[in-house]
C-alpha cells in the first residue's frame, strides 16, 4: 500500500472532529458562494412547475409508469420533508421505525453486540430484515458487510443521509414484479433531493434528562442552476453527527440494575440465583442440590472437573458480598451494558443533472456515507470454550477451562474446572466502521410520448470490526498451566501476557454492486378513462460478498465469540414489463411481471396485478395481487457457517442446494374523501410465505425432544439433518442444522390511514393524522403443526424475541401559522403475551424446574397453571404472562426569525415514559430496545437552528 493510502486511511479512522470540521468548511464556503450567486436560487428543492397548460405527471413507488393520481393500487405511505422534519429525530433509522407496518424482526442500532452491530435495519410486516427491500431513488444499495442474526443480510439505515432526504415511500404489499428479490414484505424508497437551488447551514443539538446521550448534528447544502430555467443543476450536501453512549447503570429502577429482588423478580447478578437457570442436579445421589446460577464472578470459582453437586464448589479469592442462597461470590455487570452505544456519522452526497438537448438529460450521483458505532461488553466469562470445529461443523466442541493442580491460586489438591470473568481484560467492547461509496451516471429523455432512463453505477460496503476483551482458549490454558496467569491479582499479570491471550480481532468485510439498467414508459392508445400505459425494463447486477470470521473463531479458539462467516459473487439478469388501464374513467387495471434470474440459485418469474374503481371523486375501492420471491443470501447458500448463541450454542450450515423463497401477497381496501381536506384508506392485507429458509430454530429443532439426557450425548433433532447435543450435565447445551426450506408463514391485519387538514382563520392551518396497523394472525406452519405469533413475544429465535405487537399506531396533531408551526406525536404499541407462541406447552424438566418449547429458561411454576414463558420466583406468572402496552407523547416546534432563520425544538417521550419489564428479550437488560427503546433513554430534548441564504 502507498504512503497516500495510508494517509487516507489514517485520516478514515480518526476521530469524528476532523468530519466535523468539515462540515462547518464546507457550509463556510458554501455560504460565500451563496451570497455571490444569490440569484440562482432561493434555497428551494421543490421540482420546476409545468406550464399552465401541462398537467405534471409522477412515478409513485410499486410502478414505473408516470400518471396524474398518486392513488394507486397498492398502499403506499409517504413521509415528507416536513413530516420527516416534525419527529425531531436525527436519523433515518429512528424515523422508519416508527412506521406502523414495521414489525418483528427489526434492527436496531441499540443491538450492538449481536452478529450485525453497529447496524440498523426495518422489517415490514414483521417478515425480517431481509423480506424488506430498501432502495435509495429507486435503485438498489449494497448490503451490510455482516448479517442478522448470521443468516440475513439487508440494507444498513445507518448509511443514508438524512439530509439529503426528499421523502420516504413505504410501499406495503409485495413487488417482486417491479424490484425483483427481497421485496416480499413491502418496500422502503428513499427518494434524495434532485433539484436544489440556494444553499443553507443547519445545527442540532440533543441531550437527555439525565445530560447524557449527547446528540450534535451539522449539516450544509448549496446547489446552482435550475433544470426548467437554465439547463442544469448541481448541488451538494454534507453532514457529520456524533451521538454519545448512554449507560444503563444511570436509568433509575428495575432498567439500572441486575438485582431485581426489590421488584418481585429474582436477584440476576452474577453468582445469584438468577431467573431461567433452573437447578442444580446431583447424578450421583439423585437429588436436588439447590438453584442454579452463574459463577463466572471476578474473584473466580472452582469445583471438581464432572461434579454435578454445586455445594463442592467454592469461591477462590474473598469478594465484597457472597450470596445467602448459593454461597457464591455475587457481581453486578450493569456498569457494562449501554441503551445506546456510542456513534458517529459522516455523509457528503451529491447530483448533478445536465439538458444534453430539449429531450435529453444526463445525471450523475456520488456519496460517501460513514459510519462508526462503538459498543461495550461485559467482560468474558471463562468456564468452558463453545466454538464448533470447522472441520467437523455438525459437532461443536466444547473445552473445559482447567486450574490445575499446583498452581498458586488453587487451594485444592487436584484439578478443577474453573468458573472466571477476565474483568482485567476489560469489557467485549466492538468498535464497526463502516464506509458506503455510492457513484451512478445515467441517461434520461423523451422520445415523442415516450420516457426513458438508462444508467449504470457501483455501490460498495467497506466493514471493519474491532473486538477486544475476547479470551483465546489455548493462551489462557497454557498461561493456566504454566501458573503466570493469576485469578483476580491484575499486578501479577503482565500487558504482553494480557495481550496476548485477549488480542484484538479484526475482520474485514466487503459487499458491493455493479449494476446497469435501461427502462422506458409511455402511452400506446387512449381508452375511455385516459391513455393506455406500459413500461419495459431490463437489468443487470454482479453482487460480491466476503465476509470472512473473526480471527480465532475458525480454529475453536474464541470463548463466547460465535463463528460466521460467508462468501458469494453472482450475476443476476432481469427484465419486466408493466401496463396501466385506465379501461372507464371509474375503473384502472394494471398488471406487471418480471423474469429473474441468479446464476447461483436459477430462475424465477412473478406477476403482480391491480385494480382501482372510483365510481365518484370521494371514494375509491383498490386491490392487488402479486407474487415475491427472495433468494437465499450469501450467509444461507453459500460456503458458510454460523454458531452463535441464546442461553444454548446453535450451529447453522450453509446449504448450497437450498431455494428462493416465495410468497403472495394480497390486499384489498378503499379510500375515501368526503371533502376537502379530510382523506381516509383503510386496507387489508394478507401475505403467504413458503419454503421459508430457516436457520437452527431451537423451538423447531428442540420440540418434543427430551430436555435431559445421557451427559455428552447427541440425539437427532425435530428438524431433518439437525441435532442436540447434551453437556456433562445432561442438559441440552446446543443444537444444530443445515439451512432449510422448512416452514411458512402467513400472515394478515389491517392498515388505517387518517388524515385531516383545515385551515381557520386567525389561528391557522391545523393537521391530524393517524396510522394504525393491526396484525390478524401471524402463523408459521411446520409439517402439520401451525403456531401463532400475533400478540406474543415470539418467535424467539428471531431479533432477540423482540416478540409481534399485534397494534401499533401513531397519531399526531399540528398548527401552522405564517411563520411558526408547532405539532404533537403520540406513538403506541401493543400489549404482548410473555410466551413464545400461543398454546405453547411447558415441560418438566424433572428437577422440580419446567421450561418453554424454546428450551430457552427453567423456572419454578405451576405446570397446571396458565402457560407463560416467564415466571416470578414464587412459581406465578410474571405480570399475569403480559408485557404491558406502551404510549409516548413527542413535541416539536418550529420559529421562522426573520426570511433567513429558523428555529426548531422538540422533546421525545415529553412524560419521561418508562420503558416496561421485559425479562422475555434477551436483545436488551430488562427492556425491549425493538419498540420500547424511547422509554430506556428517557425524555431528551433537541434544539435545532438553521440558516438559509
Amino acid at each position: 500500500m502507498t504512503d497516500s493510502l495510508h494517509a487516507v486511511r489514517a485520516m478514515r479512522r480518526s476521530a469524528l472532529a476532523w468530519r466535523l470540521a468539515l462540515g462547518s468548511l464546507v457550509g463556510t464556503g458554501l455560504s460565500a458562494v451563496a451570497f455571490a450567486a444569490a440569484a440562482q436560487g432561493t434555497g428551494s428543492d421543490a421540482p420546476a412547475a409545468a406550464p399552465a397548460d401541462e398537467i405534471e405527471t409522477i412515478v409513485v413507488t410499486g410502478s414505473n409508469i408516470r400518471r396524474t393520481d398518486k392513488e394507486t393500487a397498492s398502499p403506499v405511505q409517504i413521509l415528507s420533508r416536513e413530516d420527516i422534519e416534525r419527529t425531531g429525530k436525527q436519523n433515518i433509522a429512528e424515523i422508519l421505525r416508527s412506521v406502523s407496518a414495521d414489525n418483528q424482526g427489526s434492527l436496531p442500532t441499540s443491538f450492538s453486540n449481536g452478529f450485525a452491530a453497529g447496524s440498523a435495519g426495518v422489517s415490514l410486516r414483521g417478515l425480517g430484515l431481509s423480506s424488506t427491500l430498501v432502495l435509495v431513488n429507486g435503485r438498489r444499495m449494497a448490503p451490510y458487510g455482516l448479517a442478522d442474526d448470521g443468516q440475513r443480510s439487508f440494507v444498513d439505515l445507518n448509511s443514508i443521509p438524512l439530509e439529503a432526504v426528499e421523502r420516504v415511500e413505504v410501499l406495503k404489499d409485495g413487488a417482486s414484479a417491479i424490484y425483483g428479490s427481497d421485496a416480499v414484505g413491502g418496500v422502503v424508497n428513499i427518494i434524495l433531493r434532485r433539484n436544489y437551488q440556494g444553499a443553507s447551514f443547519g445545527a442540532n443539538f440533543g441531550t437527555s434528562y439525565m445530560d447524557d446521550g449527547d446528540i450534535k448534528r451539522l449539516n450544509a447544502s448549496y446547489g446552482i442552476g435550475d433544470m426548467a430555467a437554465d439547463g442544469y443543476n448541481v448541488f451538494v450536501t454534507a453532514e457529520g453527527s456524533t451521538q454519545q453512549a448512554i449507560k444503563q447503570k444511570t436509568r433509575p429502577g428495575y432498567l439500572g440494575t441486575n438485582d431485581l429482588t426489590s421488584y418481585g423478580w429474582y436477584d440476576n447478578r452474577v453468582g445469584a440465583a438468577a431467573a431461567g437457570l433452573g437447578m442444580f442436579y446431583d447424578e450421583e445421589t439423585d437429588e436436588v442440590t439447590g438453584p442454579a446460577f452463574n459463577a463466572q464472578t471476578p474473584w473466580g470459582s472452582i469445583r471438581p472437573i464432572g461434579d454435578t453437586n454445586q455445594s463442592h464448589r467454592i469461591n477462590l479469592t474473598d469478594c465484597p458480598e457472597i450470596s445467602g442462597v448459593t454461597g457464591m461470590c455475587v457481581f453486578d455487570p450493569i456498569g457494562y451494558y449501554e441503551i445506546q452505544p456510542q456513534q458517529d456519522r459522516f455523509n457528503l452526497y451529491t447530483r448533478g443533472a445536465f439538458r444534453i438537448a430539449e429531450t435529453l438529460q444526463a445525471y450523475a450521483e456520488a456519496g460517501y456515507f460513514y459510519s462508526k458505532t462503538e459498543a461495550t461488553g461485559t467482560p468474558s466469562g471463562v468456564r468452558d470454550s463453545g466454538v464448533f470445529d470447522p472441520n467437523n461443523p455438525g459437532t461443536p466442541m466444547r473445552h473445559r477451562i482447567v486450574l490445575p493442580a499446583g498452581h498458586p491460586d488453587n487451594p485444592e489438591d487436584g484439578d478443577r474446572q474453573l468458573y472466571y470473568m477476565t474483568r482485567e481484560l476489560g469489557g467485549r467492547d466492538g468498535t464497526s466502521e463502516s464506509d458506503v461509496i455510492r457513484v451512478l451516471a445515467g441517461l434520461s429523455g423523451d422520445i415523442a410520448m415516450w420516457n426513458w432512463d438508462s444508467g449504470v453505477g457501483y455501490i460498495e460496503n467497506k466493514l471493519t470490526t474491532e473486538s477486544t476483551g475476547y479470551v483465546r482458549f489455548s493462551k489462557l490454558q497454557a498461561a493456566l498451566n504454566n501458573g503466570t496467569y493469576r485469578i483476580n491479582n491484575t499486578a501479577a499479570v503482565p500487558q504482553s501476557l494480557r495481550d496476548e491471550i485477549s488480542p484484538k480481532l479484526v475482520r474485514d468485510a466487503k459487499t458491493s454492486i455493479t449494476f446497469a439498467d435501461a427502462k422506458i414508459s409511455g402511452s400506446l392508445f387512449d381508452l375511455p378513462g385516459g391513455p393506455f400505459g406500459v413500461a419495459f425494463g431490463t437489468e443487470w447486477r454482479k453482487e460480491k460478498t466476503d465476509t470472512p470470521p473473526n480471527p480465532y473463531t475458525d480454529i475453536a479458539d474464541v470463548i463466547g465469540l460465535g463463528y460466521s462467516a460467508f462468501k458469494a459473487d453472482r450475476d443476476v439478469y432481469a427484465g419486466y414489463a408493466e401496463i396501466n388501464a385506465p379501461v372507464l374513467k371509474v375503473l384502472e387495471l394494471n398488471a406487471a411481471v418480471r423474469y429473474d434470474h441468479y446464476s447461483d440459485v436459477g430462475s424465477s418469474t412473478t406477476p403482480k396485478f391491480g385494480v382501482k374503481f372510483k365510481p365518484i371523486d370521494q371514494l375509491a375501492l383498490r386491490g392487488s395481487y402479486a407474487e415475491a420471491f427472495r433468494a437465499p443470501g450469501p450467509a444461507e447458500s453459500g460456503d458458510s457457517a454460523t454458531f452463535g448463541y441464546t442461553g444454548i450454542g446453535i450451529l447453522t450450515i450453509g446449504n448450497p442446494d437450498i431455494k428462493p423463497e416465495k410468497a403472495k401477497s394480497y390486499t384489498l381496501g378503499l379510500v375515501v374523501e368526503p371533502f376537502s381536506g379530510l382523506s381516509a384508506s383503510l386496507d387489508y392485507y394478507k401475505i403467504k410465505r413458503r419454503d421459508e429458509i430457516i436457520a437452527a430454530d431451537q423451538a423447531l429443532v428442540l420440540d418434543g425432544i427430551e430436555p435431559n439426557g445421557e451427559p455428552d450425548s447427541a440425539v437427532p433433532g425435530a428438524l431433518p439433518n439437525s441435532m442436540v447435543y447434551y453437556n456433562e450435565l445432561g442438559r441440552i447445551g446446543s443444537i444444530s442444522a443445515p439451512y432449510i426450506n422448512a416452514n411458512s408463514t402467513t400472515t394478515d391485519g389491517l392498515d388505517l390511514d387518517l388524515r385531516h387538514r383545515m385551515k381557520l382563520d386567525g389561528i391557522g392551518t391545523i393537521t391530524a393524522s393517524l396510522t394504525w396497523t393491526h396484525v390478524l394472525n401471524f402463523e408459521r406452519k411446520v409439517g402439520d403443526e401451525t403456531r401463532e405469533y400475533a400478540g406474543t413475544h415470539g418467535p424467539y429465535v428471531l431479533s432477540a424475541a423482540a416478540g409481534t405487537p399485534q397494534d401499533r399506531a401513531t397519531f399526531e396533531l399540528g398548527l401552522d401559522r405564517s411563520w411558526w408551526s408547532t405539532s404533537l406525536l403520540v406513538s403506541y404499541v401493543g400489549a404482548m403475551d410473555m410466551i413464545d407462541h400461543k398454546g405453547e406447552e411447558l415441560y418438566d424438566i424433572g428437577d422440580g424446574t419446567v421450561t418453554t418449547s424454546t428450551g430457552e429458561g427453567a423456572y419454578v411454576a405451576d405446570p397446571n397453571g396458565p402457560v407463560c414463558g416467564v415466571y416470578n420466583p414464587d412459581g406465578t406468572p410474571r405480570s399475569g404472562c403480559s408485557l404491558s402496552s406502551f404510549t409516548t407523547v413527542d413535541w416539536f416546534a418550529k420559529v421562522e426569525v426573520g426570511s433567513n432563520w429558523i428555529l426548531s425544538g422538540s422533546v421525545q417521550n415529553l412524560f419521561n415514559r418508562m420503558a416496561p419489564f421485559d425479562p422475555y428479550t434477551y436483545g436488551g437488560l430488562n427492556y425491549n430496545p425493538a419498540f420500547h427503546q424511547s422509554g430506556a433513554v428517557g425524555r431528551f430534548f433537541t434544539f435545532g437552528v438553521k440558516y438559509n441564504f
